[in-house]
């Protein structure tokens, strides 16, 4: 376990390397500047600020900058909320986005593996397919669809739940997780019911029948481990859908996550703004996959031995 580790970490550096370098140039070839509004600044003024932030020096010269300051922890000042840091920005939006995130993979395995269990000990029957049915229609829609959909039916028309902002206890956080959950939860239950349906035909469930051992024990024993692979194998991508997703999921709802530090970012080329939440984003996303790499581990030995 821990040669997978250090095989995935010696990937990992030059992986992360390579997107923010990337999106560093990305940034840059984009038209339009941090400084650059409806009301033009004198020329004066746009060189002295250009200058102030770097911006005045090459290319080359700029990602050397931001590469060693951030080596240091230090993702520089942000260009358009003048009084912070980017750091300060990230901070305050992390807390909301990992909490987002981290109860919707949450929601999205508990009624993902419940559904796939419950389809594959009914396969070919009616429950089955409409199961099936409900977590292909949950995995098609986007959470653009599904989150505006949610707020105005159970926000607007029921009014039963907050459809913006951030309120008192924890209701404020129903819709938002709910939207982000249902796509990857679509997923899972399809994954563990034909992971689970392709377990329970093989020579050891038979055995363990002919054993006299209860299903119940089979299912759970012998058959759901090996079937829930393919769904450790699904975590890394689906984590990192759900970070891209609540870039959606926080706008809507009107969450100071980092999904809206991204979108104002983007808008007002705040660079530093911009690869801060990327660079924060693309380490989650490796993180996230290592500690999927690791339960495939646990579940699959010889993945372990290999």
């Amino acid at each position: 376990m821990l040669a997978l580790v250090a095989r995935r970490l010696m990937t990992a550096i030059p992986t992360l390397l390579a997107i923010i370098l990337a999106s560093f140039f990305l940034m840059r070839l984009a038209p339009g500047g941090p400084f650059d509004g409806e009301r033009p600044l004198p020329p004066e003024t746009q060189a002295a600020l250009q200058t102030t932030y770097g911006l005045d020096k090459p290319l080359w010269e700029q990602a050397w900058m931001y590469i060693s300051r951030l080596v240091q922890g230090d993702f520089g000042p942000s260009l358009v909320y003048r009084d912070f840091t980017v750091s300060e920005l990230v901070a305050q939006g992390l807390l909301i986005s990992l909490t987002l995130g981290g109860l919707a993979i949450a929601l999205a395995l508990l009624i993902g593996i419940s559904a796939g269990l419950f389809a594959a000990v009914r396969a070919g029957k009616a429950a089955d397919k409409l199961i099936m049915m409900f977590a292909t229609v949950a995995t098609a829609l986007p959470t653009f669809v599904t989150g505006p959909a949610l707020a105005l039916f159970f926000g607007l028309w029921l009014g039963l739940l907050p459809v913006s902002g951030i309120g008192e206890g924890w209701s404020w956080l129903i819709l938002p997780v709910v939207a982000l959950a249902l796509p990857v939860s679509g997923a899972i239950a399809k994954l563990t019911r034909a992971g689970l349906a392709t377990v329970l035909k093989q020579d050891h469930i038979r055995t363990a029948r002919a054993r006299g051992l209860s299903e119940t024990k089979i299912l759970f024993k012998h058959g759901l481990r090996p079937a829930l692979v393919p769904v450790a194998s699904y975590l890394g991508p689906a984590a990192a859908g759900l970070l891209t997703g609540a870039v959606v999921v926080e706008t809507v709802f009107g969450l100071p996550g980092l999904g809206r530090y991204f979108v104002q970012g983007a808008l007002n080329r705040d660079y530093p703004l911009v690869l801060g939440v990327v660079t924060l984003y693309a380490s989650l996303i490796i993180a996230f996959n290592l500690f999927a790499d690791l339960i495939y581990g646990w579940l699959d030995p010889r993945m372990r031995e290999g």
